[in-house]
């Protein structure tokens, strides 16, 4: 990997509709001439904050700006985000960046999968409503082009700050749990396969081409919303890991 001065990453003009991208083995940057590797020093954002619940989302504007002074100052370049969090964090970070033009902070938006659905039988396809509707909404959010109705549990408000241009990519889903991957699978034998405007997976599982489609739905809502894409993900963890550890205990 190739870590660069974040003044010679990011272009002021942005002649390019698609600011971060992808080569065969890194993130990159458009610089204003040519897409650069970009290292990420990134650190993850949770929203709690001493004697509160995570999903008070308690955090205040002023917390949020002394956070980022010390994250920049302790070395870090970029910001993962679990969930959508309320206007006032997006606020701080483009008022924060455009007063460090030369060496923003970026960030990963995480796109949440609800867990506890009405109804919910651990078939992913079950959700697929729902997670399109969350994806849609933190988009619109990310451009600052979408009020949310108050939730319980969830960011709400007037989202008008469009930090579109710090968002280096986008992370969909949270750590799904094996039962709902063998559920999904079982449920859906005849699905094997997804093909859409931007992804394509064959030979598949019914957990796989769901995924597939949600980030396919991504893709395509922001480019014909807003006219840019940049990377995209989907989140996972060491449960899901189908390989066999020798060296590890078998229980």
């Amino acid at each position: 990997f190739l870590l660069l001065g974040m003044a010679q990453q990011v272009s002021s003009q942005e002649p390019k509709p698609y600011p971060y991208s992808t080569d065969s083995d890194h993130l990159t940057i458009w610089n204003g001439t040519e897409y650069i590797p970009f290292f990420i020093k990134g650190v993850n954002l949770g929203v709690a904050i001493p004697g509160t619940f995570p999903g008070q989302l308690a955090a205040s504007e002023k917390d949020y700006s002394r956070w980022f002074k010390q994250i920049k100052e302790a070395g870090f370049n970029c910001i993962r985000l679990y969930t959508l969090h309320y206007p006032r964090f997006y606020e701080a970070l483009d008022s924060f960046n455009l007063a460090n033009p030369r060496n923003p902070l970026l960030f990963l938006q995480g796109i949440w999968l609800e867990e506890e659905l009405p109804g919910y039988n651990n078939d992913l396809y079950f959700l697929s409503d729902a997670f399109i509707n969350e994806i849609e909404e933190d988009i619109d959010c990310v451009h600052g082009n979408r009020t949310l109705a108050p939730r319980f549990g969830k960011a709400f408000g007037s989202f008008t700050a469009d930090v579109s241009k710090w968002c280096l990519g986008y992370i969909i889903g949270r750590e799904i749990h094996p039962g709902e991957v063998l559920t999904t699978n079982s449920a859906n034998i005849g699905i094997d396969s997804y093909t859409g405007n931007h992804f394509a997976i064959s030979n598949a599982s019914a957990s796989e081409a769901w995924t597939t489609n949600m980030l396919d739905h991504l893709l395509h809502f922001e480019k014909t919303n807003y006219n840019t894409q940049r990377p995209v993900s989907s989140a996972s963890w060491p449960t899901l890991d189908p390989m066999t550890h020798t060296e590890e205990i078998q229980r």
